[in-house]
Order: structure tokens, then sequence, then C-alpha cells
């Protein structure tokens, strides 16, 4: 617990504890919905089965000296925000503090109403959280809410793909610059030998220009390397033939435990693979659509390259091979859809590996030397 919080609480505790003349709880469950922001947070309360009541507005010191009064009066207080760009640092205090948070998946809280602001966003998410808790498991998408240490490694993966995207726009400024002045180029313009051969026909302007982007790109090009060599080495044990370890390394750091998925449809929905449905009325008919994508989409990423390269290196894989007719075709459609099949069934496959159901040749896969 925050230091500057120790001297309040401990003072209103004791108040609250005096005043109540130690009668126990008067309440069972405290529900708090919380809309977070930077600047401030909302707090919707709801006592047991009562109503919603008032919102009110909190500093992050006053939010967590409210949480903790409310520990006073009720068996049970939860609370649920959010995730968004302020991470995890509420749900690890509230944590802390002794209240059953929860962090859950960002949604459109508009829905049936043309108003929306940060009051009615409160009140909804305690809605949906007393819900939630009556039993109700479509009412909130829970985030599994990773360590510290998990987060800080999961941080170093993401920051290899975002260099890899500046230097893309980097690129691009470089390229677009030169197709201004009417010269088109393609491919790493920045590299020594491409960038040698394009001053010796550049007005000398043009060259003075590029040489900034050029230095940054060098730059990039460096630290892409050696963070891909850094993630690379951190992979042990076999891998199939034309998994790269910089993948996998990747894919096992966005899931980092496997053991949390019940069966193989949860671990699809994980990676947003799984397709919609709108199915209604007669039962034995279904209707599917694309995929949902609300699962990890650089985990959707990783395996849609990953299930790519198999097609060349692991033909003999049991998917490629049932979708080989589509995936060799001239039919771009069908073939999206063919190799989000085979990456769904790929993650699915990983996931019984590395879970102990299975093992890399009982599936079809083929282990690099």
């Amino acid at each position: 617990m925050k230091e500057y919080l120790l001297k309040p609480i401990t003072e209103t505790a004791a108040q609250a504890r005096q005043a109540k003349g130690q009668k126990g709880k008067i309440a069972k469950q405290i529900v708090l919905g919380i809309d977070a922001h930077l600047n401030g947070y909302q707090v919707c309360r709801k006592i047991d089965a009562g109503g919603l009541q008032p919102v009110q507005s909190f500093s992050l010191e006053k939010l967590l000296l409210f949480g903790y009064k409310q520990l006073e009066l009720a068996e049970k207080v939860y609370a649920v925000y959010e995730a968004g760009p302020l991470g995890y640092g509420l749900y690890r205090e509230l944590r802390e503090l002794g209240i059953e948070a929860l962090v859950c998946a960002p949604e459109c809280l508009e829905a049936g109403s043309k108003r929306k602001h940060n009051k009615i966003d409160a009140s909804k998410l305690s809605g949906r959280l007393y819900n939630y808790l009556g039993g109700d498991r479509y009412a909130l998408r829970s985030v599994r809410v990773p360590s510290p240490e998990q987060e800080q490694l999961r941080a170093r993966s993401r920051q290899h793909d975002q260099l890899v995207r500046t230097r893309k726009a980097l690129g691009a400024r470089g390229r677009s610059l030169l197709l201004t002045q009417g010269y088109g180029t393609k491919g790493s313009w920045w590299r020594p030998g491409a960038f040698s051969q394009l001053r010796s026909f550049i007005p000398e302007w043009m060259s003075h220009e590029l040489l900034l982007w050029q230095a940054n790109l060098e730059l990039l090009d460096q630290q892409i390397a050696q963070l891909k060599t850094e993630l690379a080495q951190s992979f042990q044990g076999p891998r199939p033939k034309g998994a790269g370890a910089l993948s996998l390394t990747q894919v096992d750091r966005e899931v980092f435990d496997y053991q949390r998925f019940p069966n193989a449809r949860s671990v699809g929905c994980f990676g947003g693979l799984c397709p919609r449905e709108h199915s209604t009325g007669d039962p034995s008919k279904q209707r599917l659509g694309s995929i949902t994508k609300v699962g990890n989409p650089r985990i959707r990423v990783l395996l849609v390259e990953m299930a790519w390269r198999l097609v060349k290196f692991q033909p003999q894989y049991k998917p490629i091979q049932k979708w080989h007719q589509a995936l060799s075709g001239t039919n771009k459609a069908l073939k999206k859809k063919a190799i989000v099949a085979v990456a769904r069934r790929l993650l699915i496959d990983i996931w019984r590996i590395r879970t102990g159901r299975t093992t890399a040749q009982e599936v079809g896969l083929v282990l690099s030397d």
C-alpha cells in the first residue's frame, strides 16, 4: 500500500469501527464500477441488490481511500474497470487493499442510447459487474492480468514489433520524397549499398534530406537485429520447422499460461480466430461469418504469418493438406479463409503441445534440426 495512504486509511478505519460500535458488516457485497482516466476516476456504487447510486468523482488517492472504507461496510467488495492505456496499476492497488478487482475488455457502452459520458459508463460497468457476479458470464469479458514480471517480458517482445513498424514508416517517408520528384524505388533504400547507388543520380538537396532518414533507419536496423537475437535466444526447446524462435517466443509471451484454457474452443477464441455466428430460428441451420477478431490481435498476426511459412516448409501438416486445394488456388478470398483455418488449428496444436496433451510428431509437425 502506498505510504501516503497509511495514516488516513488507519484513522478512517478506526472512526468507522467506532461509529458502528463493532456491530459488523452492514452489507454482503458492494460493487464498484470505475470509469478510469488519467485526470480522475468516476465511480458508481451498488450495495447488494439496491439501486445504482449517484456517480462520484475521485483522484487516485481518494479512490483508494473510498475503496478501503467499503471494506468496513461489506463482507466482499468488487470493482471493475476497462482495460486501456492506464494499464493494470489500479488493479494491483485495489487488490492490495483487499478488493476483488477485475479488468474487463473495452466495449461499446453506448448501445441503445444516444448519449455517452463518464458517469453513464461507470453506471453501466457497475450494473454489468453485478450481473456477472450473479452468473451472467456474457455481461463482462474479464481480462487476465499478467504479473509485473510477465508484463515486462511482454513489453520487451512487443517493442520489437513497434521498432519494425517505425522503420517501415520512416522508409515510406523517404520513398514518398523520392516519388514527389519522379524517382521510384523499392526495398530498403537506406541500406549502404542501395543508398550509395541512389545518391549517384538524385539531386544534392534530396541527398541531404534523405541522409537524416537514412541515419535513423540504420540505427533502427541495428536495434531490431539486436532485439531479435535476444528474443530468439530466449526460446528453449524443440520447435517446428518453419516456426521461427522469435515468433514462438512472442506467442509464448502473449499467452504465458497455456493451462488457463480449459478446451480448444477457448484457445481459438483467445486468438480471435473463431467465426462469427448468427443462428436463430431453425436449430438445424447454422449461419457463420468472418472471424470475430475479439481476441489478442498480436497472436492472430503471428499465427497467420507462421501458417504461411508452414505451407512452404511443412506441406505434410494435416490442416495444410486439408486446405491444400484452396491454398494452391487463385481465389484470394478462399485463400484467406483457408490460412485462417490453418492458423486456428496451429494455435490449438501449440496449446496441446505446451500442456502435454500431445506431441509435435503426433500432430504432424516436423521439428527443426
